[in-house]
């Protein structure tokens, strides 16, 4: 991910975020509330597209559009649950 841009109206969730993963590790996405974790994992996810920046997963374009397509190119996200646990 390469200078992420979103907003919803007049408030800026991610303001050129740049972030890389690689394969096999394991990571951590740690924040103040309003810092835009939800929104850029979000992204990822399909559920939203950027206004600006781009997205690559093995060295092409990353298709935004929808949960659906986000997994027929290999990425969900797993959501913390609450009351899954007593």
């Amino acid at each position: 991910m390469l200078g992420a841009y979103k907003h919803f109206g007049g408030a800026i969730a991610l303001n050129h975020a740049d972030f890389t993963l690689r394969a096999g590790e394991i990571h951590a996405l740690l924040g103040e509330n309003g810092a835009g974790k939800s929104t850029l994992l979000k992204v990822l996810a399909g559920v939203h597209t950027l206004d600006g920046g781009t997205i690559t997963l093995d060295g092409k374009p990353f298709i935004q559009g929808s949960p659906r397509m986000a997994m027929s190119q290999g990425v969900t996200v797993i959501y913390q649950e609450p009351s899954l646990f007593p």
